[in-house]
C-alpha cells in the first residue's frame, strides 16, 4: 500500500491518493481542489481509480470530485448521514465561499463499519459525527493509519458551528471512538500535518478537553 498526500485549494485541504502498489488500484479521498495536480499524478503512476471516498461534505474537500470522476468514471462514496449536503451548495458552502456551486450526488452511501476496496486496500468506515452528521474516518485495515478528515487534527478538533455541527455528538465520538486508538496509529487529517495518537494525547487540548 502506498498514499500521497496533497494539499490544495484556498483552506489548503489535504487530499489523499492511497493505492495497491501491485495492481495499481486507487482510491481518492477528499479531492477538495485542484483537479489537475491530482489527476496529473493518477495519470504519471497509472494508476486505476476505483473509487472517490468523502470524509464529509464540506466545498474545500469535494471541490475536484466532479472533474476526476468524469475522467475515471468512478462512484463517490459518502457517509448516508452526509448525502444531502453534498448535493445541496447552500449546506457545503460551495455558494460564496467557493468559486462556483458544487452539487454531487452520491453513487455510494456508506455507514459505519461498512469497508471499500481497491486491490488489495481496504479502508474501513468509522463514523465519528461531530463535525458534520456524517463526518467519517478512514482506518486503512491492516495498518496503523486512519484518515480522519476534519474530525480530530493533530493539535485541535473540527469545528461544530456549522450546519449539522454537534458538540454533543463531537464529544461522543472523541470519548467512544478515537480516544480507544493505539498510541501508535497516525491520523492523516483534512487539514494540517499527520500525527501519531501519542502526540495527540500529549498536545492536543481540545481532545483532552473533552476526555475529562
Amino acid at each position: 500500500m502506498k498514499f500521497e498526500r496533497f494539499v490544495v485549494g484556498m483552506l489548503e485541504s489535504n487530499s489523499y491518493i492511497i493505492y495497491d502498489e501491485h495492481s495499481l488500484e486507487a482510491l481518492v479521498i477528499d479531492p477538495g481542489d485542484e483537479s489537475q495536480t491530482l489527476l496529473k499524478y493518477i495519470q504519471k503512476n497509472s494508476l486505476k481509480v476505483q473509487g472517490i471516498v468523502l470524509t464529509h461534505y464540506h466545498y474545500d474537500h469535494i471541490g475536484a470530485v466532479e472533474e476526476i470522476k468524469k475522467k475515471y468514471v468512478c462512484p463517490v462514496y459518502i457517509h448516508k448521514k452526509d448525502a444531502i449536503g453534498l448535493k445541496t451548495p447552500e449546506i457545503n458552502h460551495s455558494i460564496g465561499g467557493y468559486r462556483r456551486p458544487v452539487a454531487i450526488t452520491a453513487d455510494k452511501l456508506v455507514s459505519d463499519g461498512d469497508q471499500i476496496r481497491a486491490g488489495e486496500v481496504i479502508l474501513e468506515v468509522i463514523h465519528t459525527p461531530g463535525h458534520t452528521h456524517g463526518s467519517m474516518c478512514l482506518r486503512v485495515v491492516n495498518e496503523n493509519i486512519i484518515f480522519t478528515g476534519d474530525t480530530i487534527f493533530d493539535d485541535d478538533l473540527g469545528r461544530t458551528d456549522l450546519e449539522d455541527g454537534s458538540e454533543g455528538e463531537m464529544k461522543r465520538s472523541i470519548v467512544n471512538k478515537v480516544s480507544k486508538w493505539p498510541d501508535d496509529m497516525v491520523i492523516y487529517p483534512g487539514h494540517a500535518d499527520h500525527a501519531t495518537m501519542a502526540y495527540v494525547r500529549k498536545k492536543n487540548m481540545e481532545f483532552l478537553s473533552l476526555l475529562k
